[in-house]
């Protein structure tokens, strides 16, 4: 994997983490299962390999969400199983608004990022 889609993605995760306000554990776990789904666009468009996504992932976990390694290691397995929709509906769903937010990235339509992520956490709060 080249040096320039890591920092592309490191970029990208940065940029998403500046636009939103984490204040629990959950809206961290709701972030994960986000950026996952935007890191799977990324790889969609950069053929990465299960493999690329999967080290990747642990490294946001560790280097960007603060989790210890074994805990980044348990949500990226998490994240990855919850790509099977009967694993976890609801995680299912918000990798893909995670996807979807990969491409209001893309475009550069970052206020519309936010309000996304955002309404994520009203829902999946709202059902607590």
């Amino acid at each position: 994997m080249k040096d320039s889609i890591v920092n592309e993605v490191m970029e990208m995760v940065d940029t998403f983490l500046s636009l939103v306000t984490i204040e629990d554990e959950l809206e961290r776990q709701l972030a994960a299962a986000y950026i996952f789904g935007m890191l799977n666009g990324t790889a969609q468009k950069e053929s990465l390999t299960p493999e690329d996504v999967q080290a990747l992932m642990v490294h946001i976990g560790i280097d960007k969400l603060t989790y210890s390694e074994e805990v980044a290691y348990q949500m990226t397995q998490f994240v990855i199983d919850a790509t099977d929709e009967e694993f976890h509906p609801t995680v299912n769903a918000i990798i893909h608004r995670g996807l979807e937010g990969y491409f209001l990235y893309s475009d550069q339509e970052f206020d519309a990022l936010s309000e996304d992520f955002n309404e994520v956490v009203q829902v999946v709060k709202g059902e607590l």
